[in-house]
């Protein structure tokens, strides 16, 4: 446990969990911003959806490096930090955040969202990982 380059099959539970987890951006003033985000890990890839008009959007791509924290919901001492680089790509039809609507919400179509929201996914480049028994 500790510092890795890979995520752990001991804590794949926490990436196919439901419960939200805690994105870092860096503002441009260099300070971070904390959102949380619900996140999906599909294929050995973890990603998110955000609206373009975001800070988190906006921090992304100005300064790509983001960590996303993982608590498991039964035991907040054992929990999971991913570190890297954002890649970023538009999604205008709404293909990520309808895949995260089904997984999380059980609904086909993200209902939320106001017409004409731009959608981005937000993929996690897996630079280091800290674990957490």
């Amino acid at each position: 446990m500790g510092l890795e380059t890979r995520i752990p099959e001991s804590h794949f539970d926490l990436l196919e969990d439901k419960s939200p987890c805690m994105c870092a951006t860096t503002k441009s003033n260099g300070l971070l911003s904390v959102h949380p985000v619900s996140a999906l890990w599909e294929d050995g890839r973890i990603f998110f959806s955000t609206m373009k008009s975001r800070g988190k959007y906006k921090n992304l791509l100005k300064d790509a490096r983001v960590s996303l924290c993982f608590l498991d919901p039964a035991n907040p001492v054992r929990y999971l930090e991913v570190r890297g680089r954002a890649i970023l790509t538009d999604d205008p039809e709404r293909i990520v955040i309808n895949k995260m609507a089904k997984h999380h919400m059980g609904v086909d179509e993200y209902p939320f969202d106001p017409p004409g929201t731009e959608r981005a996914t937000v993929t996690v480049e897996v630079v280091e990982v800290w674990v957490q028994p």
